[in-house]
C-alpha cells in the first residue's frame, strides 16, 4: 500500500457543471494527491452520481471505500446529486453547516455536501453561489481578517463583502460569459484575424467600461474602434475584455480587493484595478477553496 493510501483520511470533492476535481486529505488536512477530470454535472450517464465518482475512485486510492467525502459545487444543485437547500446571507461557517446534507454512500461512508448562499438585494431580487462561499471562508482563514471585499473572476464573476466573520452580501457579474458570447457569436467578434495580447487595448477598453453608463452602446465600438483605427484588428478581444471587466469593477465601494481564482484571469483584474487606483492581492482559489473545506469539516466534526 502507498503512503498516500496509508495517510488517506477522506476525500474533498469539487464538482461543478463541466469539470470535477478530488483531493486526497490526511488527518492534518494536507493535500496528499488531486484529480481533475472534465466530468462536469452534464456529462454524468443518467444522473448516477455515486458510479460516476466510484469510477473515478477506483484505482486510484486503494482504501476509498472506508474514507468520508466532503463534497461542494454545483453538485448540490437542482441539477446535482442533491438539491442542498441554500444558507441565506447574514452567514458564518457554523450557519453555513448547519444546512449540509449529510448521507451514506452506497459503499459505506458518509457523505457531506455543502450548501450554497443566496442573497437578496434591497431590489427584493436574489443572487445566489455554490462553491464560491467555500473559498470565500478559506480567504478570511488564509489572510486573517474577518472583514474584507473579495472578487472571484469566472463565467460569473463574483464580488462578495464579510463583517465580522459574516457574509453579509454578493452580487455575481456574468463578465465572462458575456465575453465568450459577444466574442462568438456577434459581429464584433466575428470574421477577426487571430488576437494577440495587447495589453494596451486591454486598459482602453478597461477605462472605457468604467466611465460608460450605457454599456450596449459602448460595446458597438468593439466594432468601430476598429473601423476608424483606434485598435488593431488583432487587438479586438483584449479591448472586449477590458470593457466588460471595467464596467465590472464600477461597482467597487472600497480600495482594496482580493482576487480569489486561477492566476490567468486574476492577472487580467488585477491589471484592470491597477489602472483603476485600486490596490488588490491575489489568492489562489485551489489554496482557499482547501482552507475552506479544512475549517467547515473541523466546524461540521465538532457539532
Amino acid at each position: 500500500m502507498s503512503n498516500i493510501n496509508k495517510t488517506a483520511n477522506h476525500l474533498i470533492v469539487d464538482w461543478g457543471t463541466t469539470n470535477f476535481r478530488a483531493f486526497v486529505m490526511d488527518a492534518k488536512g494536507k493535500m496528499l494527491d488531486k484529480k481533475e477530470l472534465p466530468m462536469g454535472l452534464l456529462q454524468v450517464d443518467d444522473g448516477d452520481f455515486a458510479k460516476a465518482l466510484k469510477s473515478v475512485l477506483n484505482g486510484w486510492i486503494e482504501n476509498f471505500e472506508s474514507l468520508p467525502i466532503y463534497m461542494a459545487g454545483m453538485v448540490g444543485s437542482q441539477l446535482g446529486w442533491v438539491n442542498v437547500e441554500y444558507a441565506s446571507t447574514s452567514i458564518d461557517e457554523a450557519g453555513l453547516v448547519k444546512k449540509a446534507h449529510r448521507f451514506d454512500l452506497p459503499w459505506g461512508p458518509q457523505a457531506v455536501i455543502i450548501p450554497g448562499v443566496s442573497h437578496q438585494s434591497e431590489t427584493g431580487a436574489y443572487d445566489v453561489m455554490r462553491g464560491e462561499e467555500v473559498q470565500l471562508f478559506g480567504l478570511a482563514k488564509i489572510v486573517k481578517q474577518s472583514s474584507l471585499d473579495a472578487i472571484l473572476p469566472g463565467t460569473h464573476s463574483k464580488h462578495a463583502n464579510f463583517v465580522n466573520g459574516k457574509m453579509t452580501r454578493f452580487a455575481s457579474f456574468m463578465t465572462g460569459e458575456l465575453f465568450s458570447v459577444i466574442s462568438k457569436y456577434t459581429i464584433l467578434g466575428k470574421g477577426l484575424p487571430e488576437q494577440v495580447d495587447s495589453q494596451v487595448a486591454f486598459i482602453r477598453g478597461v477605462k472605457e467600461g468604467q466611465l460608460t453608463n450605457s454599456l450596449t452602446s459602448t460595446l458597438f465600438a468593439a466594432r468601430t474602434h476598429r473601423l476608424f483605427n483606434n485598435i488593431e484588428e488583432n487587438e479586438v478581444l483584449d479591448y472586449l475584455s477590458g470593457l466588460l471587466i471595467g464596467n465590472e469593477l464600477k461597482s467597487l465601494k472600497n480600495n482594496h480587493v482580493f482576487l480569489v481564482g486561477g492566476k490567468s484571469l486574476c492577472e487580467r483584474y488585477k491589471i484592470a484595478c491597477t489602472e483603476l487606483s485600486i490596490f488588490s492581492t491575489y489568492i489562489s482559489g485551489d489554496e482557499c477553496f482547501l482552507a475552506g473545506m479544512a475549517d467547515l469539516i473541523t466546524v461540521l466534526n465538532e457539532g
